[in-house]
């Protein structure tokens, strides 16, 4: 069995990004049954935690966005049996491709994360990165993970699926079950954001950058406009940072939503749990099929909070209709604004898919199960 395994992913903690997180546990996992892991990721401009243990942060050069060129990653990587690129993560992706071709005895695993998107000049480039660049990845690599069949069939990988079914392994991203869970509102944290008893809160998670246009923030703002007009004691937590929150922050204002709606900024992983303990359910409205899978979506679930997602492949799988939440249907304000009443309004709907959300969190998505598949398909290599 290979042991050694070099983790190579565009984002890591501190840095906020489901892909980050779960590279973060997963190098943890793995350190647990036994596998010499490390993980190699830029070294951005506001990266405090430098090289040491077990993540190496590496200088990045021509970064845009979360792309760039770990040039020396190349020599690193001659030490190691494995390796598990997280992608996207163009520019570095050629690196690795190049060291493949010269070092055909090492194992690949591409761990396909979600179709990159963009807009203007960017949506132009990732297309053509695309179609010169992916054909060579899947071809050599071992291993391809999928986040789920349905994802990949209506992804950029759908051409390939069938041509080279025997590379293709589905693993859903994982959740830490022992840190995520069900537990009593910290009222403490809760005054702080000025929530009372008597508030129902609606909680949304992701990146507030450019990068994450399609998490459907502006969608959530309007919707929640018209969830306030029927239910005053409703409140909306708006966890995550980016250069476009000062425009939400301005959305919510010209909504007249300002006393209501809370932006909390970048919070560590270590403290989502008790945000997500501080609500009464969880929105992503995403407005793009991008969204593969939302980690955050199986973070909140694990929590018991029920989840209202944007009916999208991939990430429609990580929620049960009418059981651990409802879809809606993308860029329906309406659609959306009536489904979190739904749920507010009714206390027992609401309390009965917050035990079966958590339940099928812990069930389906905790890293036990999800190390156990990863180790499964090392061992296959």
């Amino acid at each position: 069995m290979n042991k050694k395994v070099a983790i190579v992913v565009c984002a890591f903690p501190p840095q906020g990004g489901g892909i980050g997180n779960n590279a973060y546990y997963h190098l943890r996992e793995l350190k647990k049954i036994g596998y010499e892991a490390k993980v190699f990721t830029p070294k951005y401009k506001d990266i405090k935690n430098i090289s040491g243990g077990d993540v190496e942060y590496l200088s990045v050069v021509w970064a845009v966005g979360k792309a760039g060129f770990l040039f020396s990653l190349y020599n690193r990587l001659k030490g190691f049996d494995v390796i598990h690129l997280y992608y996207p993560f163009f520019g570095t992706d050629l690196i690795v491709l190049i060291f493949k071709f010269f070092h055909p005895h090492k194992k690949l695993v591409l761990h396909y994360q979600m179709d990159p998107i963009g807009y203007g000049y960017r949506k132009f480039i990732f297309k053509l990165h695309l179609k010169l660049f992916l054909p060579f990845l899947i071809i050599m690599s071992e291993k391809i993970i999928m986040l789920s069949k349905d994802n990949a069939q209506h992804s950029y990988l759908r051409g390939y699926i069938k041509k080279y079914k025997n590379k293709f392994v589905a693993i859903s991203n994982g959740v830490d079950a022992t840190v995520f869970k069900p537990a009593s509102k910290n009222w403490q944290l809760a005054e702080q954001y000025h929530i009372s008893e008597n508030d129902q809160v609606i909680v949304f998670a992701g990146g507030l950058d450019d990068q994450h246009f399609f998490k459907g923030v502006d969608v959530l703002l309007k919707s929640f406009a018209l969830v306030s007009q029927k239910n005053n004691n409703a409140k909306l937590m708006v966890i995550g940072g980016g250069n476009r929150r000062n425009y939400y922050e301005k959305l919510a204002q010209d909504l007249n939503l300002s006393e209501k709606v809370i932006f909390t900024g970048w919070i560590n992983n270590e403290a989502l749990p008790d945000y997500y303990n501080l609500g009464d359910i969880f929105v992503l409205p995403s407005t793009e099929k991008t969204e593969s899978f939302g980690i955050v979506i199986a973070e909140a679930q694990a929590c018991g909070l029920p989840a209202l997602v944007s009916n999208w492949p991939g990430s429609r799988l990580t929620i049960e209709d009418n059981k651990t939440g409802f879809l809606v249907e993308p860029k329906n304000e309406q659609d959306l604004s009536e489904k979190i009443i739904k749920l507010l309004n009714d206390d027992d709907l609401r309390k009965k898919m917050s035990q079966s959300a958590s339940l099928r969190a812990r069930e389906k998505y905790s890293w036990d199960y999800v190390t156990l598949k990863i180790d499964s398909l090392y061992k296959d290599l």
